[in-house]
């Protein structure tokens, strides 16, 4: 009985991307961007799995809150409601179809350029990076290739039946793959590929361009300090310069499609909002409804 007990945790696969080799249970989590992915395995393997994710910042699927908007995308009606389901935390709090969020919980929803710069420039340590800045007036471009650098202490499993490679993304957020048993490097390896979409890196692999912004000024996004015989340095970038492009795109985003991220969160969870609707701005308090069990 104990020898079939322990071969089982042997050969079971625990990972956060769904491979396993003996499924005994399986509970499916979701990161901000809307990636799902299951913790499968068998008793004390998922709940170690669902832990992590968890203080990872991923929400188990059932517990997801909802707001019912739809948010426009494009031109000028970016970042404005197109749709309420009627029935919806946000027609109850009294949202409309054409009002505008100001902020959420007495933060802009709108990224300063300093944050833009900051996401746009992050990545695997190796890799080329194109900028242009503006410098007394006039524009330059440079490259700089991001050197290595040692990643911000992530997640520990704290468990000899679990190996964790984590992944990174620019705001310092960690999601743990996970896996166990001889298949475990595969499920990583996969689990590595389905979040590489939405921003995340090897963890291992983090890279440092060396520079610093400012990224509370509402206006640029100017460099605040270089580190020495950084890649930034190397490249020519000097405090003060105002960075305009990365890798050819400006420094902008859509409201609408980063917005339904803003309001990620747990079904309950309460969101103070200012609002402009119409030639009037309000203040709203919407609760976040859970799903509907089908």
């Amino acid at each position: 009985m104990v020898f079939r007990f322990i071969a089982r945790l042997i050969f079971a696969t625990l990972v956060l991307c769904g491979i396993g080799l003996q499924a005994g249970s399986a509970t499916t989590l979701a990161d901000s961007k809307g990636t799902t992915a299951p913790c499968v395995g068998i008793g004390p393997l998922v709940s170690k799995c669902i832990q992590i994710a968890q203080e990872a910042g991923m929400i188990r699927s059932e517990d997801l809150g909802l707001t019912g908007i739809t948010f426009s995308t494009s031109g000028d009606q970016d970042g404005r409601i197109e749709k309420v389901d009627p029935a919806s935390a946000a027609a109850q709090a009294g949202l409309g179809v054409g009002d505008t969020i100001l902020e959420i919980n007495g933060k802009p929803v709108k990224s300063t350029p300093g944050m833009l710069a900051v996401q746009q420039s992050f990545g695997e340590r190796g890799e080329s990076v194109r900028i242009k800045v503006r410098r007394n007036g006039a524009e330059l471009e440079v490259a700089l290739v991001r050197d290595p650098q040692n990643a911000p202490p992530g997640p520990d499993p704290k468990s000899h039946l679990i190996y964790m490679r984590p992944m990174i993304n620019w705001k310092g957020e960690f999601i743990p793959c996970m896996g166990a048993g001889p298949a475990g490097p595969a499920a990583i390896e996969y689990c590595h590929s389905r979040f590489k979409k939405d921003g995340y890196i090897k963890a291992s692999e983090f890279g440092s361009t060396g520079f610093e912004v400012d990224r509370n000024d509402p206006n640029a996004a100017r460099i605040t300090s270089v580190s020495p015989d950084s890649a930034a340095q190397k490249a020519g970038l000097l405090p003060g310069d105002e960075i305009i492009q990365i890798d050819g795109k400006p420094l902008t985003e859509s409201l609408g499609e980063v917005m339904p991220e803003k309001f990620f969160g747990k079904a309950g969870d309460r969101f103070q909002l200012t609002v402009k609707s119409g030639e009037q701005t309000k203040q709203v308090v919407l609760i976040l409804a859970p799903k509907v069990r089908s």
